[in-house]
Parts: structure tokens; sequence; C-alpha cells
């Protein structure tokens, strides 16, 4: 995949699996992204307080919490900030999605790393 324009985006991961977000961290700054990272609800709170993303990507089940919740919380805090969510199992009737969560995307884990990419991609091109 091409680094077009990338450099300058920043994606915020979120999950409570430190390798998980080890992972995607060195998946998306190897292909030229700025990437952050938080271990919780709490730690992507705080981010907004001081810091910026373009997008964030979280996990649907996050320790004591939920991903989709936290994306809902993020769309007040950020005024309209577009995420992604990922997870092993979400019931593919949650109409959670759009608007008022900011969730444009969701990927099943495991998840196929080109499509993740280019899902990825695909949103930042489309809405930053």
């Amino acid at each position: 995949m091409a680094n077009r324009q990338k450099s300058g985006q920043r994606i915020l991961i979120v999950d409570d699996e430190k390798n998980y977000r080890i992972i995607l961290a060195q998946l998306f700054t190897r292909v030229g992204y700025q990437v952050a990272t938080a271990a919780s609800v709490n730690e992507c709170l705080a981010f907004f307080q001081h810091d910026c993303a373009d997008l964030v990507l979280t996990d649907v089940y996050l320790a004591g919490a939920d991903g989709l919740d936290l994306c809902q919380e993020i769309q007040l805090l950020t005024g309209g900030l577009p995420c992604i969510v990922f997870s092993a199992c979400l019931p593919a009737t949650d109409q959670r999605f759009g608007a008022v969560t900011g969730i444009i995307e969701y990927i099943a884990k495991p998840f196929d790393i080109n499509e993740l990419l280019a899902k990825v991609e695909q949103v930042l091109l489309t809405t930053v």
C-alpha cells in the first residue's frame, strides 16, 4: 500500500489487549500513519483532553466498558470524529452505528490486515 499523505494523519488505537495495541500500532506506523494508543476508556478520554486524532480504532469489548458507548462519548468531545470498531463478536442487529456514535465501519476479529488497512484508508479519505 502506497504512503499517500498519511504522515499527517493520526490514528488512536483503543484496546485493553496489549498485544493488539502493539501489533496495530506497528502496522499503521509502518505504512505511514502517526499512532497513539490507549489501554482503557479513561486513557482514551484523557488523550482528547490534550491531543487529537483523525480516526479512532477501538475494540467493542473493553475491560469494564463498552467501546460503542466510548465512540458516542468521543463524538461529544470531538464534534464528529470517525470511529472504526472491531470485535470477535458483535451482534449484526446492533443499531448503534451512525452519526450519533461516529461508527463508520465494523471489522471482525481476527481481521485481514489488507482489509483493515483498506477500510482505514477509505474512512480517512472520505472524512478528513
